[in-house]
């Protein structure tokens, strides 16, 4: 029998609401810091939730010059600014890059939106004077993230974009990993980005009654994930992105190594465009820890998809018991989207991050605003305050509409 091929991350980069390197993110996720703010890059008079998990420390001037500022949405300027991050951390000029060897695979679920709204109220709402600008469509693209990173760093392997909505980039993670472990790719720039706090991805989340309306005045008590009193999620912006990498070849290198992603579960419920499955939702968990052919009880946390829905939570809760059994009363279950929002297909990025940071660091990160814990939620949340933890092994759950489900496995590194 073959032996598996070994998958370690030896680079990681982010821009979130709550930092944006991995040592301001790490502090304000373990700080129980809230990134949630008043919305105020447009008018929201108007709108139910005034409120979103916003990236603050982050000026484009510091980073691109005027044409790629013209090029780059938004989301393509976190998204590489996060993998520039990532490759410096790897020093992947180790690697060359230009093999065949090294691939880019991000996710994304809305790309561009903030591009395509300016260009349909320049050409029909009549509320922008100038024409349509010439950058539109490269800026509007899915694939415009991935494409500039393999352009800044040279890397002519695969390039791949991929969308499961707000699964993409557990997905993306999760695809890396299989192509490095059939020997298919020796190294992979991956992860996810998203910008998709603008007033018509607002009001159409919104329609759908799973925004939180009650906090408008007091944004950072808005996502309440497993709490009795939650009322939903509040969108947000940002990007991770890792490096993963063969074992042999970052041992060859003698990179640093972060953490091990040893497994990979992805599914689909098959049941509805918008309702998860608590059955499909329990056997993604399932075939993560099959995969990576370890037992549940050596789970030691598992960071939630946890949107803070009065559905979701209690779902997701179900099918951790379907796993764990009796023992998922007292494992250690919490969400980021607490702290964060939830940054829509780069959410499961930004968690994989905060979950190879939690097992590195033996600590997990509080579900913020728990104040009272949903009985029907039958977990432990760790709420409002981080807890140390012997963490040798970590699920990170991502669901999405459509029924698309990616867990991963995370280990602590050891030789």
């Amino acid at each position: 029998m073959k032996t598996k091929i070994r998958v370690v991350v030896t680079g990681r980069g982010v821009v979130s609401p709550v930092g944006s390197t991995v040592t301001d993110y790490w502090t304000g996720l373990r700080d129980g810091i809230s990134g949630v703010r008043q919305i105020t890059d447009f008018d929201v008079s108007r709108a139910s939730c005034q409120i979103a998990g916003m990236v603050q420390d982050f000026d484009p001037d510091t980073h691109f010059n005027h044409r790629e500022k013209k090029s780059y949405e938004r989301f393509t300027q976190m998204g590489l600014v996060a993998a520039t991050q990532a490759v410096e951390e790897a020093e992947m000029q180790k690697l060359d890059a230009g093999s065949g060897e090294v691939g880019v695979l991000m996710g994304t679920g809305v790309g561009g939106i903030t591009s395509y709204a300016i260009a349909y109220d320049a050409l029909f709402a009549g509320k922008v004077e100038r024409p349509i600008d010439a950058y539109t469509i490269p800026r509007i693209m899915n694939s415009a993230l991935s494409s500039a990173i393999a352009i800044r760093m040279g890397i002519r392997g695969k390039n791949i974009t991929l969308n499961t909505a707000c699964s993409s980039g557990g997905n993306a993670i999760g695809q890396a990993f299989e192509w490095i472990r059939e020997g298919s790719l020796r190294a992979v720039v991956c992860g996810a980005a998203e910008a998709p706090v603008t007033y018509g991805i607002l009001r159409a989340w919104d329609a759908l009654g799973v925004l939180s309306r009650k906090y408008n005045k007091t944004p950072e008590s808005a996502c309440r994930p497993f709490e009795k009193n939650r009322s939903g999620f509040v969108l947000a912006e940002g990007a991770a992105v890792l490096v993963l990498e063969s074992l042999e070849s970052a041992e060859t290198r003698n990179a640093e190594i972060f953490g091990e992603i040893a497994g990979f579960g992805s599914n689909c419920d098959a049941t509805s465009l918008t309702n998860p499955d608590e059955k499909g939702v329990a056997k993604a968990m399932k075939l993560a820890l099959e995969d990576a052919e370890i037992s549940p009880d050596s789970i030691g946390y598992i960071n939630a998809h946890g949107t803070g829905t009065r559905l979701n939570d209690p779902l997701e809760c179900r099918a951790i018991h379907r796993v764990f059994g009796n023992r998922a009363s007292s494992l250690a279950v919490s969400s980021n989207k607490s702290q964060l929002g939830h940054a829509m297909g780069a959410s499961s990025a930004l968690e994989a991050l905060a979950t190879i940071l939690s097992v590195q660091n033996d600590c997990a990160p509080p579900t913020l605003n728990c104040i009272d814990p949903d009985p029907e939620c039958d977990i432990d949340p760790v709420p409002n305050y981080a807890r140390k933890l012997n963490i040798e092994a970590a699920l990170s759950n991502s669901f999405a509409f459509g029924g698309s489900n990616a867990v991963l496995v995370i280990k602590k590194w050891k030789p």
